[in-house]
């Protein structure tokens, strides 16, 4: 395996002038190993059950590159709690399909809208109960402001409470943007932190500093592709191609501060990334 982008949006990137097809031969050219495209809302979710017979034709052209989705129903779109029961069906119509993966992106946003707080807490337990049923792994959103600021976590706290609630399972903290803190209970329950394109900002003092702290058996990255598009590409619309260079920008830094072999570290975050896909017990 080689470096895996473990979360992104190709509908929402084809939305934005880079179609699926060429997505996909873009990061087949950047030597990825494959990729998650993840749902946020039924809309998505349905999209990608479609995805990979649609591409099937550019998908066998490259027989390593691995496609897996998954469905599930953003908070920001907590609103829409009544097409839970549809993405749930999905869920279990695919549960076996070896591309589908697991459950998300759930969780907690308390940043872009605080008007259904108690709609994201339901769907965020019905996923977890779900993930838990089929077991399946869980894939988490958390925002609580603009910017990292201490104190303000609640998002990652109420999330870390249902998650020890419901018990027994597994996923990701996907764009990690806390410190150490916030990540290390999730890991001491053998989830995976994955960092997104703000990790090579160079303002992003508390997330180099999570990066270089947490254990590298935790660490995975991905491009949450079309936002966030790391440098050297920041600015433009993001795509899993650009993954390559959040991976060089973490094993620079581990490199840098713990002295850290950059072979080493990718060897490591490629065993992190299959465990996590091996998360989905078969």
């Amino acid at each position: 395996m080689s470096v895996f982008d473990t979360h992104c949006h190709l509908d929402i990137v084809a939305s934005q002038g880079i179609p699926v097809e060429q997505s996909l031969s873009n990061a087949m050219e950047a030597g990825l190993a494959g990729l998650v495209q993840i749902s946020t809302d039924i809309k998505s979710a349905t999209f990608n059950s479609r995805l990979e017979a649609k591409y099937s034709n550019l998908l066998q052209t490259a027989p390593d590159f691995s496609f897996r989705w998954t469905a599930g129903l953003h908070p920001e779109a907590a609103n829409e709690l009544d097409t839970l029961d549809d993405i749930f069906a999905i869920v279990r119509e695919n549960r076996d399909s070896p591309s589908f993966l697991g459950i998300g992106e759930t969780g907690l946003d308390y940043f872009h809208t605080t008007e259904f707080v108690d709609e994201q807490k339901e769907s965020l337990k019905r996923h977890l109960e779900l993930a838990k049923e089929l077991d399946l792994p869980v894939v988490i959103h958390t925002r609580d402001t603009r910017q990292y600021e201490p104190g303000k976590t609640q998002s990652v706290q109420d999330t870390l409470e249902a998650v020890r609630k419901i018990g027994g399972v597994k996923g990701v903290l996907h764009c990690f943007t806390y410190s150490y803190e916030e990540a290390m209970p999730f890991v001491d329950l053998g989830w995976k932190v994955s960092f997104s394109g703000i990790l090579t900002f160079k303002n992003s003092h508390t997330l180099h500093e999570a990066a270089a702290t947490l254990p590298l058996e935790c660490l995975m990255v991905e491009t949450d592709a079309p936002f966030l598009a790391p440098v050297p590409n920041r600015g433009k619309t993001n795509q899993p191609a650009y993954v390559v260079h959040t991976l060089e920008f973490l094993k620079k830094l581990r490199a840098e501060r713990l002295g850290e072999d950059p072979q080493k570290i990718q060897e490591q975050i490629e065993i992190n990334t299959q465990e996590f896909l091996d998360f989905k017990a078969s």
